[in-house]
C-alpha cells in the first residue's frame, strides 16, 4: 500500500473540510496512519471502542453479520461515538470492501484536541448534526418505502386468498372443513375442494409449496390452478375420455375416468412446471383425492406430502402415504393411485407440515405423535376435529411466533341416504 500524508486526508474529510489550516496540522500531529488489506475486519459489533477513523483512500462496509447497512468512502468518518463515550461498544461491524488506507485518532488524543481546538469541536459537532439529518432523511424514505411495500403485499394477500375456495361444497352425506393460517401475509401452502361434475366426484386437495414468502405464494396459486383445470375443464374431459372407454376396471368400481383424471392432472402439473419452470427449482408437496360421495371410495396420488389419516371412534384406520415424489422437480415422473374407503363414522384429516412442525417457546415440535393421539381421542365431525386441533396446537405453542403455515382438510362422513352408486 501507498503512505499516505495525514493533512492531505484531512483535507477531505466530512470532518475537517473546512478547518484552518493550522487546526489540520494539529490534528495531523495526532493521527496514526494505517492500512487494512481487502476483506479485513477492522472491528466487530460489540467490541468496546477506543479510537475513530477518518478514510483517507479506499472503502469498507458497515455490516451486521450478512446485512450491508451501509459502505463508507474516502473523507467519511467511522467510530466516533465510542470515542467519544468511554462506555460505548461497537454498534456494528467494520470490514475493508478493498485495500483503505485510514487515519486513527484515539480516545484520548481526540479529548485533548477538542479541548485545545474549538474549531475542531465545532466541526465535529457540525458532522454529527449532518450525519443526523441524513440518518433521519433515510428512515423517513425507508419508512415510506415499507409502507408501500406492506399496502402491495395486502394486496398480494388479497389477490392469493381469492385463490382459495370462498366457501365447500355441501355434499349430502358428509361434512368438509378447512382450515388456512399463514405465517406471514402471503402463503405456500393451499388446500381446494371442488365438484368434478363429470364424474360425480369431490376434489380434495392440499399442498406445500418449497420455501416462503412471495415466490412459494407464486407458485402456490400456480400449482393450484394447474391441479383444478386439469381435472374439471371440459376439454381435458374429452381428451382424457379419447385416451380410452369408460369401462369399469377390474380391481374397481370406479370408471376409468376417475384414475385417468386423477393421473393427468398430476403428471400434467408436474411435467408443466419442471419443464417450463426447471430454473426456479420450486416444488410442492401434494395430496389429490377423488371422493365418490356415494360409496365412500377414494382414489388418490400422494405425490411427497404428510400422509394424511382415516380415522374413527376405534382409533387410526388407515395412512395414506406417499405414491409418488414431489410435483415440480422431476420431469415424466411416475405416480402410483392409492385407493381407500371411507364409511359411516369414519373421519379423513390432511395437513401440512406447519401443524407437525409448530414449535413453542422451547423450540420443540407439536410432532405428528401430538396429532395421532389427538386424533385417537375422537370422533368429532370434520368442523369440531379443526375446532380440536387448533385449540391444542395454540395451547402448544404458548405464544410463541408462528414460524410456517397451517393447512387443515378434513372431511367426515354421516349416514347417506344411497349407498348404490348410479352411473349415467
Amino acid at each position: 500500500m501507498i503512505p499516505i500524508k495525514p493533512i492531505d486526508a484531512l483535507r477531505k474529510s466530512t470532518l475537517l473540510e473546512t478547518a484552518p489550516e493550522e487546526v489540520l496540522r494539529k490534528v495531523a500531529d495526532l493521527a496514526v496512519p494505517m492500512s487494512i488489506p481487502a476483506g479485513t475486519t477492522l472491528f466487530e459489533k460489540g467490541e468496546p471502542g477506543q479510537a475513530m477513523y477518518i478514510i483517507a483512500d479506499g472503502q469498507v462496509r458497515v455490516h451486521d453479520q450478512d446485512l450491508v447497512l451501509a459502505r463508507l468512502r474516502t473523507g467519511d468518518i467511522l467510530g466516533e461515538m465510542a470515542a467519544l463515550d468511554a462506555g460505548e461498544v461497537r454498534s456494528a461491524s467494520i470490514t475493508a470492501d478493498e485495500d483503505t488506507h485510514l487515519l486513527r485518532l484515539d480516545r484520548v488524543a481526540v479529548y485533548e484536541l477538542l479541548t485545545r481546538e474549538p474549531e475542531v469541536a465545532k466541526a465535529l459537532i457540525h458532522m454529527l448534526c449532518q450525519r443526523e439529518k441524513k440518518i433521519i432523511t433515510e428512515v423517513t424514505q425507508r419508512s415510506l418505502e415499507v409502507q408501500i411495500l406492506e399496502h402491495e403485499l395486502e394486496i398480494g394477500r388479497q389477490i392469493q386468498a381469492g385463490f382459495l375456495p370462498d366457501e365447500l361444497p355441501e355434499v349430502p352425506g358428509w361434512e368438509i372443513a378447512a382450515h388456512f393460517e399463514a405465517a406471514r401475509e402471503v402463503a405456500g401452502d393451499f388446500y381446494d375442494v371442488f365438484e368434478i361434475h363429470a364424474l360425480g366426484n369431490i376434489g380434495l386437495v392440499i399442498g406445500d409449496v418449497c420455501g416462503k414468502g412471495i415466490g412459494a405464494a407464486l407458485f402456490m396459486t400456480l400449482f393450484r390452478s394447474l391441479i383444478r383445470a386439469t381435472s374439471v375443464s371440459g376439454n381435458f374431459m374429452n381428451w382424457a375420455n379419447s385416451e380410452g372407454d369408460n369401462s369399469r376396471t377390474p380391481d374397481t368400481e370406479q370408471p376409468r375416468d376417475c384414475r385417468q383424471t386423477l393421473s393427468s392432472a398430476v403428471s400434467l402439473t408436474n411435467n408443466y412446471i419442471s419443464h417450463t419452470h426447471d430454473q426456479a427449482s420450486m416444488f410442492a408437496s401434494l395430496f389429490f383425492g377423488m371422493l365418490d360421495p356415494v360409496t365412500g371410495n377414494l382414489l388418490y396420488i400422494n405425490a411427497g406430502h404428510e400422509a394424511p389419516v382415516i380415522f374413527n371412534h376405534s382409533g387410526i384406520r388407515q395412512r395414506l402415504k406417499p405414491t409418488g415424489p414431489v410435483v415440480g422437480i422431476f420431469q415424466g415422473a411416475e405416480y402410483a393411485i392409492g385407493q381407500a374407503q371411507l364409511d359411516e363414522g369414519d373421519s379423513f384429516i390432511a395437513f401440512t407440515d406447519g401443524v407437525t412442525e409448530a414449535t413453542n417457546p422451547g423450540s420443540d415440535q407439536f410432532t405428528e405423535l401430538r396429532l395421532l393421539t389427538l386424533l385417537e381421542q375422537g370422533p368429532w365431525s370434520a368442523s369440531e376435529l379443526l375446532v380440536q386441533i387448533n385449540a391444542k396446537l395454540r395451547e402448544f405453542a404458548s405464544g410463541a411466533a408462528q414460524f410456517d403455515d397451517i393447512t387443515l382438510l378434513a372431511v367426515s362422513s354421516t349416514l347417506r341416504q344411497d349407498k348404490t352408486r348410479q352411473h349415467l
